[in-house]
C-alpha cells in the first residue's frame, strides 16, 4: 500500500469513527433528557483513546491535562490515554456536548490516536451513560 493509500485509508477511518461518535453522543443526549438531566446537573465525564504511537499518547495527554486529569498506560502494542473532570463536575447542555465529543475526536485526530468511549455519569443520581454499546448506522 503506497502512502497515498494508507493516508486515504487513514482518513476514511477516522470519518467514520467521527460521524459514529457524533450519531452516539445524540442518542446519549436524548437518554439523559429522558432521565431528567438538564444543562444544569452536575455531571462527571470520564473518557478514553488509544493509539499505536508513543509520542501520540503523550502529546495528547500533555494538551488534555490542562483541563483534565490524564494518565496513559501501554497494553501490547498501544497506549491507551484516559481522561476524566474527577474530582470535579461539570455541566453541559446538548450542543456542548456534541462539540465536546466533536473536540475529542479531532484532538484525537492531531495525536493520530483514536477517541474510544466516554461515560456520562449524574452526579446526584450516579446513573452513567456511556458510548461503548450503542450501535449505529456507522458501526
Amino acid at each position: 500500500m503506497s502512502e497515498e493509500q494508507a493516508q486515504k485509508t487513514w482518513d476514511e477511518y477516522h470519518d467514520r469513527i467521527k460521524n459514529r461518535r457524533l450519531a452516539q453522543v445524540k442518542i446519549i443526549n436524548e437518554q439523559l433528557k429522558d432521565a431528567g438531566v438538564t444543562s444544569d446537573s452536575d455531571l462527571v465525564l470520564d473518557f478514553k483513546f488509544f493509539t499505536p504511537k508513543q509520542s501520540g499518547a503523550e502529546g495528547i495527554k500533555e494538551q488534555l491535562s490542562e483541563n483534565y486529569e490524564m494518565t496513559i498506560s501501554q497494553e501490547g502494542d498501544y497506549w491507551n490515554i484516559n481522561g476524566t473532570t474527577r474530582p470535579y463536575s461539570i455541566n453541559l447542555d446538548p450542543e456542548q456536548h456534541v462539540g465536546w465529543v466533536e473536540f475529542m475526536h479531532d484532538v484525537a485526530l492531531s495525536y493520530g490516536c483514536i477517541f474510544s468511549v466516554w461515560t456520562v455519569t449524574d452526579v446526584k443520581t450516579n446513573k452513567t451513560w456511556s458510548n461503548e454499546k450503542i450501535e449505529t448506522e456507522f458501526d
